[in-house]
């Protein structure tokens, strides 16, 4: 029920983008920004490659998640990116902050006043804040449907201040979004390889004509390369957490080891992300020499053909790389949770349950990857069974999917010595 209230609550305060369309119709577009020349830029992603241009009214903004506004001291927006490992600085300008939260439709706009009068609280889902700028205050109305505002970071929580009046605006009910910081950046941040965009504007001919862009930092890959070994990607979800400290270890010193900068989750947000967490692999210094990558554990509940389509949406992207590819098995599902019974009446697998991995979601990996023989396999869930008498006997018969101390590390050593396998080095033990 609350993921329920969580999704309901967002559609309320949040505005969807504008839907892709052809011709001179608006069009929206996501991907990682490449090289064009100083009036634009390229974006890229699993559709393909789009060409973008500016003009003088093209606004753009800082895409950034609520949580990172806590860094917001002295005028500096201190912003993490790359799982914490890179920290970037963005000066914001003094004056007031005015914000916009804008309601999905107007038909949202009773319940939103309603919100905000018994509970004295806005939900900042979809927040605009326009630094420097005074925007005339409202509340939101069937023909202007914003909640419009001083925004007063300085106070906890935040708040949103319409005719004299202060609103909390934050997220107390849980859920998470992002903000978007304009008169913060402008063209020049638009720099190629280390940031993604999301472009709204019109299609002329074979080129947008940007009326927004959000810029997204992901950090530069590539910074802290060491040019003289190959680099290495790994993807997965928690579980490729909990092994990170012992795979980099076995590998320190002998390739460039990165993740991307989040829990990669289900197969779908793989499907919808791989571009993205690919980078500009073609250009020089960015390329893969090895990926492993896993997806399971997020799809207990998924089914096949959909599993299915997923992984062989994400190989084909792999794929162009040309890096030596690695399958991950899905790690099993311990004894401490209920026996994994049959699919569902629409084909599902039955969730976290134990043997879920065994008899549907390794099986049907395999069958694609079957399909793709260049891939190798490296086989933990085989691992794992292979040890339940020793070194992973405790977590057979526990209720947490996840792995600690030397069981983790052990699952990062037996990963690395695949990679060490295809890249022809040695590491020890």
């Amino acid at each position: 029920m609350r993921k329920i209230f969580l999704f309901l609550l967002a559609g309320l305060f949040w505005e969807l983008p504008l839907p892709a369309q052809n011709g001179d119709s608006p069009i929206t577009v996501s991907g990682l920004v490449l090289p064009r020349d100083d009036n634009g830029i390229y974006v890229r992603n699993s559709e393909g490659q789009f060409e973008v241009e500016w003009t003088g009214e093209t606004e753009f903004a800082l895409d950034v998640n609520t949580r990172l506004l806590s860094g917001l001291k002295d005028d500096i927006l201190s912003y993490r990116v790359q799982a914490a490992s890179q920290v970037l600085q963005f000066p914001v300008p003094r004056g007031p902050i005015s914000a916009v939260v804008r309601l999905r439709n107007a038909g949202r706009v009773e319940q939103s006043l309603e919100v905000a009068e018994k509970e004295n609280w806005i939900p900042e889902f979809g927040i605009r804040l326009h630094f420097d700028t005074s925007l005339k205050p409202r509340l939101p109305t069937a023909g202007d449907p914003r909640f419009v505002g001083l925004w007063d970071p300085t106070v906890k929580p935040r708040t949103l201040t319409i005719d004299g009046h202060a609103y909390e605006v934050s997220l107390k009910k849980g859920g998470q979004t992002n903000a978007l910081l304009f008169n913060v950046i402008g063209a020049k941040a638009c720099q190629p390889f280390v940031n993604r965009a999301r472009i709204t504007g019109r299609k002329k001919g074979d080129v947008i004509r940007a009326d927004e862009i959000h810029l997204l930092p992901i950090g530069d890959q590539a910074a802290s390369d060491d040019h003289g070994l190959p680099r290495y990607l790994f993807i997965g979800d928690s579980i490729s957490g909990n092994y990170n400290n012992g795979l980099r270890k076995a590998l320190a010193g002998k390739a460039n080891i990165h993740h991307p900068p989040t829990n990669c989750g289900p197969s779908g947000k793989g499907k919808n992300s791989i571009v993205q967490w690919l980078g500009a692999y073609d250009q020089p210094d960015r390329d893969w020499d090895v990926i492993s990558f896993n997806f399971g554990h997020w799809d207990a509940g998924n089914d096949k053909a959909t599993y299915q389509a997923n992984l062989e949406s994400v190989i084909s992207q792999l794929e162009k790389t040309k890096a030596r590819l690695i399958w991950v098995s899905t790690c099993p599902v311990p004894r401490g949770f209920p026996l994994a019974g049959k699919l569902t009446s629409d084909g599902k697998a039955p969730r976290r349950t134990s043997g879920v991995m065994e008899k549907y979601l390794n099986p049907w990996a395999l069958e694609v990857i079957q399909r793709h023989p260049a891939i190798s396999i490296c086989d933990q869930w085989q691992f794992v069974k292979d040890h339940d008498k020793d070194l992973y006997q405790q977590w057979w018969t526990g209720k947490n999917v996840h792995f600690g101390g030397k069981p983790a590390d052990a699952l990062g050593q037996l990963l690395a010595e695949h990679v060490a396998s295809l890249l022809d080095i040695q590491i020890s033990r």
